[in-house]
C-alpha cells in the first residue's frame, strides 16, 4: 500500500521529509523505479545533494523550509498531515506560494501509512482514497471533479459544488 502519491504525472525527483515515513510504508518496489526518496531526518545536506524538484513535508517542516533557499524546487509543494490535524488555511497556502511560486497540494496519511485523501491539480478538495478517513463534520462532494476523477472529495466549497451542478444542469 503506497503512502505517498505525487499529484501530477510524471513524478519529478521528490524528497519526502516526513519523519513518520519509512521505506517500509511504500508498496514493494515503489521507491526504486520512481524518483522519490524518504529523508526521515528532514532537510539537510543529503536532501540538498539529492536536489529535489518537489518536496513532501508537514506544515511545521514547511515553516522551517521557508527560510531555506531550495534552487532545485521546481514542481510542487506537498503538505502531508494525519487525520485530526488542521488543514492548511488560505493564508498558509499564500505563504507557501509567496515563498516558492509553486502549486501547493495536501495529502492525508493514516497511521498505517495508507493514503487516505489527496488533492489533485484542480485544487477542488481532497479526493477520498480510503473509507478509513473520518469525515464526520466534513462536507462531501460526490460530483465529478474538474480533473476528471470521479471520487468524492472533502474540503471543497459547497458553493462551488452547487455552481458546478447548476452548470451541468444548464447544459
Amino acid at each position: 500500500m503506497e503512502a505517498f502519491e505525487y499529484p501530477i504525472a510524471p513524478v519529478p525527483r521528490t524528497a519526502v521529509l516526513v519523519p513518520w515515513f519509512s521505506a517500509g510504508g511504500f508498496a514493494a518496489g515503489v521507491l526504486r523505479p520512481r524518483p522519490i526518496r524518504v529523508f526521515r531526518k528532514g532537510w539537510g545536506p543529503e536532501v540538498a545533494d539529492f536536489a529535489p524538484a518537489a518536496i513532501a513535508a508537514t506544515w511545521e517542516q514547511w515553516q522551517e523550509l521557508l527560510r531555506v533557499p531550495i534552487p532545485s524546487l521546481t514542481h510542487g509543494v506537498i503538505v502531508v498531515w494525519r487525520p485530526g490535524q488542521e488543514r492548511l488555511t488560505e493564508a498558509d497556502r499564500d505563504c507557501l506560494w509567496d515563498a516558492f511560486r509553486l502549486p501547493v497540494f495536501e495529502q492525508v496519511i493514516g497511521k498505517s501509512g495508507e493514503l487516505l485523501a489527496s488533492e489533485c491539480e484542480a485544487h477542488d478538495g481532497l479526493h477520498l482514497k480510503s473509507s478509513r478517513l473520518p469525515i464526520d463534520s466534513e462536507y462531501v462532494d460526490a460530483s465529478p471533479c474538474p480533473c476528471g476523477q470521479k471520487t468524492s472529495r472533502i474540503g471543497c466549497s459547497q458553493g462551488t459544488a452547487m455552481l458546478r451542478r447548476i452548470a451541468a444542469y444548464a447544459r
